[in-house]
């Protein structure tokens, strides 16, 4: 049936409609690469020398012969044709990894993917297969071995060529580099992370090695002391076996023979009303002999120079004080080890999640630099000198310990100090200065007491500090098998434990550090935590970055993970407008998801989307799983200063109600002061991070004490949740990490970014209605001048032009529109202006 073809009013001459569309050509053409990739890969395994002779005699014409005789092929003469061209007369077998990559063409057509991967794979495919053939034809030729088959007419001779060029084993060193190269670039290997492996494997052959000869050496030792003491004991035993002669004048006199042990070795004496008769005496050879030389070995055992160290006594244990050589009492010191995680090597479970609507692969560890915990070592010379300095600052104002135990963390050592009885608190905490101008630290923190226990902790920077990645968090049980619905990454704490908190039980976290404190770094850490943890139906994110620069990287996972007003201009909100806006698009969401969940009659959204997963709830009533909303603000301050108490409003009714619907924020800022961290905010935040900040005033903002002005930075943090605050070290995550890990995310397949209620709402502080006729703003005609001049109708250029405030710059605008100068709200986009220059505003002033 002919496709007729209509014309237009304009003449112009409409293009036939096609019978198949673009969508169904790929697919069609797909699904023929994908055929055409197994066929050819059954000819070449079934290729056959025998069929050589009749390949090489094919034309055309003999298809059509009636005497054309049958090949061994599997896909007959015309299989065989192509076996010849390719196996023989290209690369041989490793031709092999050709249909690979038809293969992959094939399903990227079908599936509509991507080509920008496959491509390079394809070039890396056939480097290998002529690399591969080249090293099969280097045997072949330098061994006179027939493997033409396996290498190819190509391979054979291009390893000719080489070979006669340089050599032998120089064109051996060339291949085997060329595959090294090829095989490190196929399966993008970090060659840095397998050669300090292997450093590491030698380092600790060698630690193991040296390790077994001292253990050597002191066994050789030891089974040599113990056969002298042997020997001497034996003499000694023959030695009292022939005791002297007593004549029999003096047998039967008593002789009166004092002890010569002490009481503290001998033991006190017999009661006197136990004993029933008194029995014979000790005779001399019975009583050992001291004598000047004899010492204490600390081992229960007295040794001396005449071979008595046969003779055991017991030893009465120290007390809690020992004494040392000086005279001076000295104190209990011990080193407490750090808690070593559990790796995991399996698959990372979260919390209960939607039924996957597409198919998507998480992210692996392998994206990340590092991955395993390693041991950190312990300066114990460094610990002693601290302890040192501790006692001599503490016993220069007569202030007495009992003992001290250090923990060492990756960036600080707490020591605990059990003071002695009668030792105020207040002496201690009053030294804080002074102990930190004696250790010659950046900044010690103080805490008295330690909550659970009988001491005080006095917590200085190590000198050389644990580099923490987020690998070796992501790496651990701890955090693989948490089973949490939103597991955010916090840290490393002192005792070496890994920290990870369910955001959903938080629920929302207030931020605050100074520029380079790491801030930034621990937002980063967040997010990549949830990635690695949460799918794409599970979780989607609204980021918010003034800044414009810190989360750019996430716009690569739109369409998987972000969440956006369809009006915004892009994923990441930047403009302060528009996120003012997509906090009230935010606030009806929240509110659709209340009806939501009334309707259904559950209490959170777990339970919801349990009940939706099980069936109770219909589908077709409108019931679906709805993915928890995590709402990032990247510097709050800067909103606080442009839009006020617009922003604040928003903020602190989602805080207040937004956790059961399953939406949560994060708020960060580097300036935690009154005017950003109203009371407000801060009395629906209860999980709390403070990073390094510039004075103690900051950290009360923040914390309601003191503690983050001390910290060290880098990632140097306190975490507070409720009345508890911890110290920890923030796992670090590079850009070029976070690149790797949102493009891997962003290459595949998604379905598009979750919208959000449109932004239809009025932003002004005050509606149009309250606006009385005849009644303008002061700065009215400056502000019309202004945005005729820049053409641009916009709030955000009359705050800074105007230096006024979010809602007299919004109540402007409406006054402008109604003297009909800019025209009516258009979501994220400015204003148009209506009038064109100066002159036409002085005259459409005039006129009104």
């Amino acid at each position: 049936m002919a496709t007729t073809v209509k014309k237009r009013a304009g003449g112009k001459k409409t293009e036939p409609a096609s019978m198949i569309s673009p969508q169904r050509k790929r697919e069609i053409l797909g699904l023929l690469m994908m055929a055409s990739s197994l066929l050819l890969t059954m000819a070449i395994l079934t290729y056959s020398p025998s069929d050589e002779a009749l390949a090489r005699r094919f034309s055309w014409n003999s298809l059509f012969s009636p005497g054309i005789n049958q090949a061994s092929n599997a896909l007959g003469l015309f299989g065989a044709v192509i076996a010849r061209l390719l196996v023989p007369g290209f690369l041989g077998y490793c031709v092999l990894l050709l249909p690979i990559s038809t293969f992959g063409w094939g399903y990227v057509w079908l599936r509509n993917r991507s080509t920008e991967f496959l491509r390079q794979v394809t070039v890396v495919l056939f480097l290998a297969a002529l690399m591969l053939a080249t090293f099969l034809g280097w045997f072949g030729v330098n061994f006179q071995a027939d493997l033409i088959i396996w290498s190819g007419l190509w391979g054979q001779s291009l390893a000719d060529w080489m070979s006669r060029i340089f050599g032998m084993w120089g064109s051996f060193v060339l291949l085997a580099l060329a595959h090294l190269t090829t095989v490190l670039v196929l399966i993008d290997h970090d060659l840095q992370r397998s050669i300090d492996r292997i450093e590491q494997l030698f380092s600790s052959i060698k630690d193991r090695f040296s390790t077994f000869i001292v253990d050597r050496k002191q066994r050789r030792k030891l089974d040599k002391d113990t056969a002298t003491r042997e020997r001497a004991r034996n003499q000694n035993r023959v030695t009292s076996e022939a005791p002297p002669e007593i004549d029999a004048a003096s047998k039967d006199k008593v002789i009166p023979t004092a002890d010569p042990r002490p009481d503290s070795i001998h033991g006190p004496g017999p009661d006197a009303d136990s004993v029933q008769s008194p029995g014979p005496g000790p005779t001399p050879t019975d009583i050992p002999t001291f004598n000047t030389q004899t010492e204490y070995s600390g081992s229960g055992q007295i040794d001396s120079e005449d071979g008595m160290a046969d003779h055991d006594y017991s030893i009465p244990e120290a007390g809690p004080q020992t004494t040392r050589n000086d005279g001076t009492p000295d104190l209990a010191f011990s080193v407490q080890e750090q808690v070593h995680e559990e790796l995991s090597s399996g698959k990372i479970s979260a919390g209960s999640a939607p039924p996957s609507t597409y198919s998507f692969n998480m992210p692996q560890i392998d994206l990340l630099d590092g991955g395993g915990e390693s041991a950190h070592e312990i300066d114990y010379q460094e610990l002693e000198e601290n302890k040192k300095i501790l006692l001599d600052k503490l016993g220069t104002y007569n202030i007495e310990l009992t003992s001290i135990n250090a923990i060492v963390g990756p960036t600080v050592t707490l020591y605990e100090l059990t003071p002695a009885p009668g030792i105020k608190i207040s002496r201690i905490t009053a030294l804080e200065n002074d102990l930190a101008m004696a250790m010659a630290a950046r900044g010690i923190r103080m805490i008295a007491p330690i909550p659970g226990k009988t001491a005080i902790g006095v917590e200085i920077p190590n000198r050389h500090r644990e580099l923490v990645r987020i690998a070796d968090v992501i790496g651990t049980k701890r955090f693989a098998e948490s089973g949490m619905e939103l597991p955010l990454i916090m840290g490393k704490s002192i005792e070496g434990e890994i920290v990870v908190e369910d955001l959903t039980k938080m629920p929302h976290v207030l931020i605050a550090g100074a520029t380079g404190s790491g801030k930034s770094v621990g937002l980063n850490t967040f997010i990549a935590g949830l990635l690695f943890a949460c799918r794409p139906e599970s979780l989607k994110f609204v980021m918010i970055d003034p800044k414009k620069i810190e989360l750019s990287p996430y716009a690569n996972i739109a369409s998987h993970y972000i969440a956006m007003p369809p009006e915004a201009d892009s994923a990441i909100i930047t403009d302060v407008d528009q996120a003012l806006g997509t906090l009230k698009s935010c606030e009806k969401e929240m509110e659709r998801r209340y009806n939501m969940l009334a309707k259904a009659q559950v209490r959170s959204l777990k339970d919801y989307n349990n009940s939706v997963k099980s069936g109770r709830l219909d589908e077709a009533d409108g019931h679906v799983t709805m993915p928890y909303l995590v709402i990032i603000v990247d510097e709050l301050a800067d909103l606080m200063m442009t839009a006020g108490k617009d922003i604040e409003a928003p903020i602190a009714r989602l805080a207040q109600m937004a956790r059961a619907v399953g939406i949560h924020l994060i708020l960060a800022t580097q300036r935690p002061s009154v005017d950003v961290i109203t009371g407000l905010i801060k009395a629906n935040f209860p999980a709390r991070i403070a990073y390094q900040v510039a004075s103690k005033t900051d950290s009360r903002t923040i914390l309601d004490q003191n503690g983050a002005e001390g910290l060290v930075g880098n990632g140097d943090l306190l975490y507070m949740l409720g009345s508890r605050v911890v110290r920890l070290q923030g796992p670090f995550v590079s850009i070029e990490e976070v690149d790797r890990l949102t493009q891997f995310i962003g290459k595949q397949h998604g379905d598009g970014p979750f919208m959000l209620p449109s932004l239809e709402v009025q932003l002004s502080v005050e509606p149009k209605g309250n606006l009385k006729a005849g009644v303008r703003d002061e700065f009215f005609k400056q502000a019309a001048q202004i945005i005729v001049r820049s053409q641009q109708g916009s709030v955000s250029l009359l705050q800074r032009k105007l230096s006024v405030g979010y809602a007299r710059a919004a109540r402007l605008i409406d006054q402008l529109e109604d003297a009909s100068i800019v025209g009516p709200f258009e979501g994220s986009k400015a204003r148009q202006v209506l009038i064109a220059d100066d002159q036409q505003l002085d005259e459409h002033l005039a006129e009104s």
